[in-house]
Formats: structure tokens, C-alpha cells, sequence
């Protein structure tokens, strides 16, 4: 369909075997395209949105998969939703990466990017994380928990969500910072703007500590670790479905407010 709209078209390696056309790494991919389209899940959508961070082409996630709430279309919306990008009759947004940086006895060890979320905790374990947390201008004290996760707006409907943390516009450029099953009650959600970061010291646990952007490990972390969240000045072009605003995949993905049924 692609190729009969003029397009030239670049598969990425995995879909090779079964296509038995040539394939190219999906980062090469990232720096050369002007549309990628993602077929799966929430989880195949973040794998294109990385590889087009800070990159011109813009993303159209189509839902193969189970709830697929970053996807804008379903598999039988498929030729629309294409044609609506190609046209240029889908609107385009851009949104606000997460930076994470961890120095490690005064010098930087790691440094990367996240479209959803930056995810300290135990790795591969259930213990509980101490942190020493700063927000705010401000050193906010202890927090012993099984994890804390710094998202962005976008973020904010993911692994945040099922914490307990609040919904974020899309298109608000702030940061939340959620802590997993923390051992206070009073441990509530922040939400920080633009501009402000969140700081965390590993204080220990009794598992190894690892940091992962948006669900994928990217560095293990020792005592004394700091690691520091803030939005980055990058961002990722994602296609808008303008039949699908955020408030209706609320409710028809996550059951937001319940349904008219049952109300």
C-alpha cells in the first residue's frame, strides 16, 4: 500500500524472514524516515517512539496487540489511519522526553532518554529501595519503598497510573514522580514543571538497584548513587488519531468513571 502511494519503504529486521525483503536496524531506520509505523502493542509503539527521539519523523502506532493505550488506531483503521498520516489530515504532537542522569562518587556513569517513564527499583526482586528524594527545591526526607517511578505526561497513563499516580494532559510539559508501595502513608504523588528536576540517593537494599527507561534496564545502581530526572529539551513527533482525543481512550481502554451500565 505504501509503495503504491509513491513512498519508499525501509522493513525492520525482524519483519524480514516472513516478508523475505531486506531489513534495517530499527535506529538507521529512526534516522531516516519521515513516518514509521509501529504494528503491536504499547510495548512495539515505545520501541519506535526511542528510536525517532529527538529525530524529525513522527511515529503512527497501529494496535495489534491488547490495550495499546499509546497506540491512535486499531488493526481495522489500519488504511485510514495511514492514509490520514500520509495526507497530512492527522495532526502531529510533539512531546517531551525523560532525561535521566546518574553520577556515581561525583562523575556521570549513565545518561539517557525515556518517552514514558524512568523506573528505580530492586533488580529482579521484591525488596524494598531506600532513597533519599529532593524535589521541590528541597530535601524531602527518606523514602523506603519497592520503587519510584519519574514520568512524563505521557508517561503519566502507564506504570504511574497503576500506582497510583494522577493523569497528566499529554500536553502538559510536566514531570510526576510516584513512589511503588511506599512504607508511608502519607507518600502521596508530585508534579513538577518544566524545568524542575527529581533527585534521588540510592541509600540501599537488600537486592541490586537498576534504573530502566521505559521498561527496558539500563543501568544497575550501587549506595551512594544519585540519579536526577528532569524533562529534556528533545522530544518525540507522535501522530494524533482526531477521532480518538485522550479522554475517550480513557474511558474506553481504562474504564475511566465506569460505564453507563453500571452507572
Amino acid at each position: 500500500m505504501l509503495e503504491s502511494l509513491g513512498c519508499e519503504v525501509r522493513l525492520d529486521q525482524p519483519l524480514t524472514p516472513s516478508l523475505k525483503r531486506p531489513g534495517h536496524p530499527l535506529a538507521t531506520i529512526g534516522r531516516w524516515c519521515d513516518v514509521l509505523i509501529s504494528l503491536g502493542g504499547d510495548g512495539t509503539a515505545l520501541r519506535g517512539a526511542n528510536a525517532l527521539a529527538g529525530r524529525r519523523g513522527a511515529l503512527l502506532a497501529i494496535n495489534l496487540g491488547g490495550l495499546g493505550f499509546l497506540t491512535v488506531a486499531e488493526e481495522e483503521d489500519l488504511d485510514r489511519a495511514v492514509e490520514g498520516a500520509l495526507r497530512g489530515q492527522w495532526p502531529v504532537a510533539e512531546r517531551r522526553l525523560v532525561e535521566a542522569e546518574v553520577t556515581r562518587r561525583g562523575r556521570r556513569i549513565f545518561h539517557g532518554l525515556a518517552v514514558n517513564d524512568a523506573v528505580l527499583k530492586a533488580a529482579g526482586g521484591y525488596a524494598a529501595v531506600r532513597l533519599r528524594m529532593s524535589a521541590l527545591d528541597t530535601e524531602l526526607g527518606d523514602l523506603v519503598a519497592d520503587g519510584l517511578i519519574v514520568a512524563s505526561a505521557a508517561g503519566s497513563t502507564a506504570y504511574s497510573l497503576s500506582a497510583g499516580g494522577p493523569i497528566l494532559s499529554h500536553a502538559l510539559e510536566a514531570l510526576v514522580v510516584t513512589a511503588v508501595c511506599p512504607h508511608a502513608i502519607a507518600s502521596r504523588s508530585l508534579v513538577l514543571a518544566s524545568g524542575e528536576a527529581c533527585e534521588a540517593l540510592v541509600r540501599g537494599s537488600f537486592d541490586p538497584v537498576a534504573l530502566y527507561l521505559d521498561g527496558q534496564e539500563s543501568v544497575r545502581m550501587v549506595p551512594n548513587d544519585q540519579l536526577r530526572v528532569t524533562l529534556a529539551r528533545a522530544s518525540v513527533r507522535l501522530f494524533q488519531n482526531p477521532d480518538q482525543p485522550l479522554g475517550r481512550a480513557l474511558r474506553a481502554k481504562l474504564g475511566w468513571l465506569g460505564t453507563e451500565r453500571r452507572g
